[in-house]
């Protein structure tokens, strides 16, 4: 299980550093897809696995289906770290999710959601306690 939000630092090769206890989770190959919200969705192989199991679908021409398909795993990209224990961003996810220099980690159970700091701090002003209350009682929390 992911948890915790942690800022960081992208270089200028679109490379960064992640914590060590979402390193150990990740596993050596995980998959990077584009999230809901405009985050990223970092995932074990075998998160990703059951993701694509409930994206299968029973008919190639449903086109609910065919959208959700083309969204995340039209868009997906396995890696692993680098020998400095760095991961690479893809350009076309970055500029998907508008992350330049800063970016938030944010352990959400079974994956990591990677945001553009400004989009992170937007989401996060966005939030009240009211609002949480709210969310709360409706999942029943």
């Amino acid at each position: 299980m992911f948890q915790g939000a942690h800022p960081y630092h992208i270089d200028e090769k679109g490379r960064l550093k992640l914590p060590a206890d979402f390193v150990q989770a990740l596993g050596a190959s995980f998959t990077i897809t584009r999230g809901v919200g405009g985050c990223l969705w970092m995932m074990p192989a075998d998160g990703w696995r059951e993701l694509k199991e409930r994206l299968r679908g029973d008919s190639i021409a449903d086109q609910r289906t065919l959208a959700l398909q083309r969204y995340f795993l039209g868009s997906a990209v396995t890696l692993s770290l680098d020998a400095q224990g760095r991961l690479s961003l893809p350009p076309v996810l970055r500029q998907f999710a508008g992350i330049q220099h800063e970016v938030m980690l944010v352990g959400i159970g079974d994956r990591v959601e990677v945001w553009s700091r400004e989009a992170w701090n937007a989401y996060e002003s966005r939030l009240s306690d009211q609002l949480i209350e709210e969310l709360a009682r409706s999942a029943g929390l």
